[in-house]
């Protein structure tokens, strides 16, 4: 637990859990999943509204903000390395903050040093909420950098494995993955967005300002997930159309393997044709000379494709 002193304007930190004495101070106590079990245990001694105790009890799935008289309850996600959602509940009053983490992602030990750095930090508790949400925003930012190098990585894939049958399963899976992450970090910008409209009470003026400018700067995060999901789209279109041009070169050079070889087979029908009054019948050459009709037409017509350039290099 960390407690700021309004008479000395120094934080520490406590062992005991318990609110602050004096309504000036500030307390900021943190459960994470090693104690999270204390959590109830301490929300159950608490004189706050019997539908915020519901709310602590039935965490919400997305990321949301309720309002009492003299309390809210905040539900906040953060996006872990492995992209799943950790869970952060978090209690605010007037002069307290109460978070519990359901996954660690070391909240605390992250904001620790800057509250005993900057006391001025954590003089109200909606400085507090404010840099928990930096700090939950921060980890979020940090995904979608990571989301972008992945999706460069795919697209590389295309063009050097062009056939390969795992792309389109890794771009559906991602498809599905950035469709979740929307729903939770849209959902997380409007709760930032309530916040710093001044609807909560417990945010000062000067916090709602910091609220504000990192919902603007969050807003990245929702345009990124949605201009990700059009790349997702453009490399599949990618692949499809470089199956096509192969599939496409294989049928040119069958077409043209055909045209080569259909006057060959005329002529060999032709001769094949056991009639007593041809001439090149009983001919002592016949035989030479239809061979080489045949492939001298073969290769004139290879070669033209080649000068038109359907067929090699053209010179």
């Amino acid at each position: 637990m960390l407690h700021y002193d309004v008479t000395s304007k120094n934080v520490k930190k406590e062992q005991a859990y318990t609110l602050p004495s004096s309504s000036s101070d500030t307390i900021w106590i943190h459960f994470d999943p090693s104690n999270k079990d204390r959590f109830d245990e301490f929300i159950s001694k608490m004189d706050i509204h019997p539908l915020a105790k519901k709310g602590l009890e039935q965490f919400s799935d997305i990321p949301k903000i309720d309002v009492f008289n003299n309390e809210a309850i905040i539900s906040l996600f953060a996006i872990q390395d492995d992209y799943t959602q950790a869970k952060i509940t978090i209690l605010i009053g007037e002069n307290y903050v109460i978070t519990k983490e359901e996954e660690n992602i070391d909240l605390l030990a992250q904001l620790k040093q800057l509250f005993f750095e900057h006391p001025e930090q954590m003089e109200t508790s909606g400085k507090v909420l404010y840099h928990i949400f930096d700090k939950v925003s921060s980890i979020d930012l940090k995904m979608v950098d990571r989301i972008a190098d992945n999706i460069q990585k795919l697209e590389r894939n295309v063009f050097d494995r062009p056939f390969e049958n795992e792309i389109p399963r890794s771009i559906h899976r991602w498809k599905s993955s950035l469709h979740e992450l929307r729903q939770t970090i849209e959902a997380q910008d409007q709760v930032m967005t309530t916040i710093s409209r001044k609807e909560l009470k417990f945010v000062d003026e000067d916090s709602a300002l910091y609220f504000k400018d990192l919902n603007n700067s969050y807003a990245r995060v929702v345009n990124a997930l949605d201009s990700f999901k059009e790349s997702l789209d453009s490399i599949f279109n990618l692949q499809m159309t470089l199956k096509s041009d192969h599939a496409n070169s294989i049928m040119k050079t069958l077409t043209l393997v055909s045209a080569i070889f259909l006057p060959m087979t005329f002529i060999a029908g032709m001769y094949g044709m056991n009639f007593e009054s041809m001439p090149e019948l009983k001919w002592r050459f016949g035989y030479g000379y239809a061979l080489f009709l045949m492939f001298g037409i073969g290769a004139a017509i290879a070669l033209f494709f080649r000068a038109k350039g359907w067929w090699g290099n053209k010179n």
